[in-house]
């Protein structure tokens, strides 16, 4: 059935193609067809294909960017259906292939299989954030990542590949590799031809990141957005541009302390100043948040007696530190 379907489906493209003057010669550069109208009376199965990021660590019920990413496509009039051997989530359809610790090889070695087996229409790829973790040479993962994207086109040479710039991490020694891995991405992208699109993931970063490597549930909706965006663009333009989590002002963050301990709280973004030179004030917009902390201060003690031991001594008015805890803006 699932055959019979995806067979229809793209007959309805090359109809569509041919009826606009879009087909092309054999000899010509191929060009992704135009699904604008054929995707949006169809159900769309997409597979989230990936690691520990697309399972959904760090967000409340491990519904990652999934949960976000279904409602959009509601929200546009997009029937999907979510497809993998795996479930996590809370609600909606819980369906993946997200796989937590997977290097890129890893996730090759059961993609065909995968794939074969679901069909999708979409396959939505992050990979690669475990190989930079282990301290592989980002060559060495570009060049995975180049062979994992030719086995899903291979296998499902009809479906629309979209590959992620990976997320942001959180560990200053893995930073250097990160962008370097990311800075390669684009341009094995462009090689693959126009069923294989980029997705820009590595703007979640910073206060976005839960711990060393997960978002938090505002860094995932940033994913699902991009995901959107990315999706909204190739197959249909006229689906709504709904809500764009980076222009938020403000938002309820958390952040792992420690394996058992999380912070969460209400962030802001704020004008701050950050430089002055020359009398000149340099301000600049700045996410920031309220912390009590203790601070030392220099107080007037007045004179006064104490008594010790049965007696009275004077004490003259000094100058003392006390500490004292106060509520301030803070960039961390």
């Amino acid at each position: 059935m699932r055959r019979l379907r995806l067979g229809m489906f793209a007959a309805s493209v090359t109809g569509l193609l041919f009826c606009t003057g879009m087909a092309t010669s054999a000899s010509a550069q191929p060009s992704a067809p135009d699904l604008t109208g054929s995707v949006a009376s169809a159900t769309l199965r997409i597979m989230p294909l990936g690691d520990s990021i697309t399972v959904g660590v760090g967000s409340p019920g491990k519904n990652g960017w999934r949960g976000d990413l279904q409602r959009r496509l509601r929200e546009a009039g997009m029937p999907v259906d979510f497809v993998g051997s795996q479930s996590e989530g809370t609600g909606g359809d819980l369906d993946h292939e997200g796989h937590g610790g997977w290097t890129i090889e890893q996730i090759a070695g059961i993609a065909d299989q995968r794939l074969a087996e679901y069909e999708p229409d979409v396959v939505l790829l992050h990979a690669g954030t475990n190989n930079i973790t282990r301290s592989e040479d980002p060559e060495s993962a570009g060049a995975k990542l180049s062979a994992l994207i030719d086995v899903v086109h291979n296998r499902v040479p009809g479906a629309h590949v979209f590959v992620a710039r990976i997320v942001g991490t959180a560990v200053r020694s893995e930073t250097a590799a990160n962008r370097a891995y990311n800075a390669l991405i684009p341009e094995i992208v462009r090689d693959k031809g126009p069923m294989v699109h980029l997705v820009d993931q590595s703007t979640v970063t910073g206060l976005d990141i839960y711990d060393a490597h997960h978002p938090n549930e505002f860094g995932y909706r940033k994913m699902a957005y991009n995901w959107y965006q990315a999706m909204r663009a190739t197959l249909h333009p006229e689906w709504p541009g709904t809500g764009n989590p980076y222009k938020a002002r403000k938002a309820y963050l958390c952040h792992a302390r420690s394996r058992t301990e999380r912070d969460c709280r209400t962030w802001e973004v704020r004008r701050v100043i950050v430089s002055r030179e020359g009398g000149q004030v340099v301000t600049a917009r700045r996410w920031q948040t309220r912390r009590v902390v203790t601070e030392s201060v220099r107080v007037w003690e007045p004179g006064h007696y104490e008594y010790r031991h049965g007696g009275k001594t004077w004490v003259p008015g000094r100058q003392v530190t006390k500490t004292r805890q106060v509520s301030r803006w803070s960039n961390t």
